[in-house]
């Protein structure tokens, strides 16, 4: 017990995290249920607990920011049951009948499995509840061993579990799930023993405990009514975008919920199948020599069991925590099928293997802390270097993952209204920003991401750079699963050079909008923006063919006037087109000079081919612009894991423009020895002049410096060589004809 505590106090989180903690924490400064704070059915008990707690960390901690204070100020109680569940447990295991070494043990590996392990340090009701409610338990199961010896009375053990029961629904309404049926079995035992006056005690005992908190929460929220309202609104959200079985009753989900419900928790495979595979030798085993035990056991886990899968959101790996409890316990009495001394070994082998899953992945959560929490945290500490507070914008993906955390920022960010489901700007946030900045306003945007999305590209490169990349540990992801958002981008975008609208393909995802959204330059204009300046500038366009019988005939207008038209043919298919603008972009009436490409048919009365616009630049001569040529293939991404990449050939190159100095490219990609044998010899070269070589063995990042005078010699031709390509048809993974090269993740050209 001293040993858990002490791991666990060393592990209290420094950020609050799941949007219930949130919520836990500003019904701490300001308890409102119908605000959410917390989220309703109000849990008045725990509120009033980690009120206490936070006012003493606060006078323990006074240094420590709110953020942490917070966090502490509840996660403290999960480390206090935590501490106290093995004694629970093992109370609990002697009151079903074990012996008390198996007692003991079972407690032992409930306590150390991955799950309880971690869970006993988060800032959340699960570890407190659990532990409330086996001690509700443990008293009801004693209450039977006195019933049996006088059988027409309550056992004291009855009254004090159902008031309790009633009163722990306060701190955590899922014990409900689990101390109700042992109560309706008690009452239910009274009752048939006509002991009809020790059955309405009890009945209202457990109501007495449940108006001890219910009376003052309903008073505080208004009355009847409004609690009402308050409820029915969290149990619509409850219901709304969650995959349950209750809802969508699958195999499919149900078995990912029963791999969820039973094995993740151990997180480990090979443990987590020993446990399983033990637990059901267990069961057989008290089957065959105590019924009573599996009765017992049934009575207290399998309705929670139910309503878990049926109702719970299986994500959400949390709310498997009380599974554990009979888990552990039937694999330890499975082990003890081979004798005390094995059971003894085995628990301990076991337990010492969920340690060593469990306690990196503790202080890694500890240290971490939340990605949203500390993308803001980190925002907060440079708003005050700030000339201006920047506009603060996010992708919806995200703001249903932080509008929580703004609540509890609120007096430092106000991000305004977002955008719903339905509205043109709904997963197309980029053009909030293209209105913001052409319409005149001259502020800084600060836009936090979704990783998986790529929008950004549609502006400058050299006005945006990247704050941070905030995300959850994959291996803590795994146990704390279930996090509204658990990985998000911070990008800091000054007033751009230039912005592009609807139309464009400069990444995967912003083709799949223009074709989703039926605005493929073939049907109407790509928009572009272009800050206006007087100084000479040059443009880029680039892109392919993608489908059409005939050539394609590209035209570009500024502002209306007609700026260049050029002809695309079929092959080759791709095409970079350079444009000067020796007097820059002429003075408007507003800040942005209106950019419009269209595609037609070269063939007059001819249908119109489908063009990809997949390259945009503009900036003053003497900046680095470059253009990808021969040799590279169309941009590619994997929303689920955030990346986008373009492939390589053997021999590629890169286009670029006579910068006024020296340059820097930056290449970072793939682990070449995912696609071949050894590792390929990549020579970069500015005509024929070598600029550097290496032999890629693992996922790199190289930089290479290019002599502003070598670009001129070689005439503007970088090339990028490795002497290892493929075509994946040829080795039938699939019937992609191109040779590939290198998948490149970066291929970027700044000054040095």
């Amino acid at each position: 017990m001293l040993g858990f505590l002490l791991v666990h106090l060393r592990a209290l989180p420094q950020t609050l995290e799941d949007i219930d903690s949130i919520n836990f924490a500003m019904g701490v400064e300001s308890f409102d249920v119908a605000s959410h704070q917390p989220h309703p059915p109000g849990y008045p008990v725990f509120i009033a607990m980690a009120r206490l707690s936070t006012a003493a960390i606060g006078a323990v901690a006074p240094g420590w920011d709110r953020d942490a204070r917070a966090a502490a100020g509840l996660a403290i109680w999960s480390v206090i049951a935590g501490a106290l569940a093995a004694f629970v447990l093992f109370e609990l295991w002697i009151a079903i009948g074990f012996t008390p070494t198996i007692a003991g043990l079972s407690a032992l590996l409930a306590v150390t499995s991955p799950l309880f392990w971690i869970t006993a340090s988060r800032p959340l009701t699960d570890t407190v509840g659990l532990v409330a409610a086996l001690v509700v338990q443990t008293w009801i199961l004693r209450g039977f061993r006195a019933f049996r010896a006088q059988p027409s009375a309550a056992p004291r053990e009855w009254v004090l579990g159902a008031a309790a029961a009633g009163f722990i629904i306060g701190l955590r309404s899922q014990t409900l799930w689990l101390t109700a049926p042992l109560l309706v079995w008690a009452v239910v035992a009274l009752a048939s023993r006509a002991a009809w006056r020790d059955a309405g005690i009890m009945i209202f005992a457990a109501a007495a405990g449940s108006l001890l908190w219910a009376v003052p929460l309903v008073w505080d929220a208004g009355g009847v009514g409004a609690y009402l309202d308050a409820l029915g609104s969290q149990g619509s959200q409850d219901f709304t975008g969650i995959e349950m079985l209750a809802t969508s009753p699958t195999w499919r989900l149900f078995q990912r919920s029963l791999h969820l419900t039973f094995a993740a928790p151990w997180q480990a495979a090979a443990l987590a199948n020993a446990v399983l595979v033990l637990a059901l030798a267990g069961l057989v085993r008290l089957i065959r020599h105590d019924r009573r035990a599996v009765a017992l056991l049934a009575v207290a886990f399998v309705p929670y069991l139910v309503f878990h899968l049926l109702f719970h959101e299986v994500v959400t790996i949390r709310y498997a925590l009380p599974i554990i409890v009979p888990v552990a316990g039937l694999a330890v009495t499975g082990l003890a099928w081979l004798g005390t001394r094995a059971a003894v070994a085995g628990t301990a082998v076991a337990a010492i293997a969920s340690l060593v899953v469990v306690q990196p992945r503790l202080q890694a959560y500890a240290n971490g802390g939340a990605p949203v929490f500390r993308a803001f945290q980190q925002m907060q500490r440079e708003l005050p270097l700030q000339p201006e507070r920047p506009l603060l914008r996010m992708h919806h993906q995200v703001w249903w993952g932080v509008r929580r955390a703004t609540d509890w920022y609120r007096g430092s960010w106000d991000v305004g209204p977002q955008p719903g489901p339905g509205t043109p700007e709904f997963a197309r946030e980029w053009l909030g920003l293209v209105r913001h900045w052409s319409g005149g306003d001259p502020r800084r945007a600060w836009l936090l991401v979704d990783l998986t999305r790529s929008d950004v590209a549609l502006f400058d490169r050299r006005s945006r750079s990247l704050g941070g990349r905030f995300e959850l540990a994959p291996e803590v992801r795994e146990l704390v699963g279930g996090a509204r958002l658990d990985s998000l981008g911070w990008w800091k975008i000054d007033r751009p050079g230039w912005m592009l609208g609807r139309g464009w393909s400069v990444t995967p995802e912003a083709a799949g909008v223009t074709n989703a959204d039926s605005v493929t330059p073939d049907r109407q204009p790509a928009e572009g923006f272009i800050l206006r300046r007087s100084e000479p500038m040059r443009m880029l366009i680039g892109g392919r063919l993608l489908r059409g019988a005939t050539n394609a005939l590209v035209t570009v207008t500024l502002d209306g006037q007609p700026l260049a038209e050029w002809t695309v043919v079929r092959d080759p298919n791709w095409f970079v087109q350079w444009i000067d603008l020796p007097n820059g972009v002429p003075a408007g009436s507003n800040p942005y000079a209106s950019l419009a490409v269209t595609v037609r048919s070269a063939v007059p009365g001819q249908a119109a081919p489908l063009v990809g616009l997949e390259q945009f630049d503009v900036a003053p001569l003497g900046e680095a612009l470059y253009a990808f040529t021969d040799g590279w293939w169309e941009p590619e991404e994997d929303p689920r894991r955030g990346v986008s990449w373009r492939w390589s050939s053997d021999r590629s190159t890169l286009f670029v423009q006579e910068p006024s100095s020296d340059l820097r490219l930056t290449l970072s990609g793939e682990s070449p020895l995912k696609n071949f044998d050894r590792a390929p010899i990549v020579v970069v070269r500015a005509g024929d002049v070598e600029l550097g070589r290496f032999n890629p063995s693992a996922d790199f990042t190289q930089t290479i410096d290019v002599p502003r005078q070598a670009i001129v010699t070689a005439g503007g031709r970088l090339t990028i060589e490795t002497d290892l390509s493929f075509v994946p048809r040829e080795r039938g993974a699939n019937q992609d004809p191109r040779r590939l090269g290198l998948r490149f993740y970066r291929v970027e050209i700044d000054r040095r």
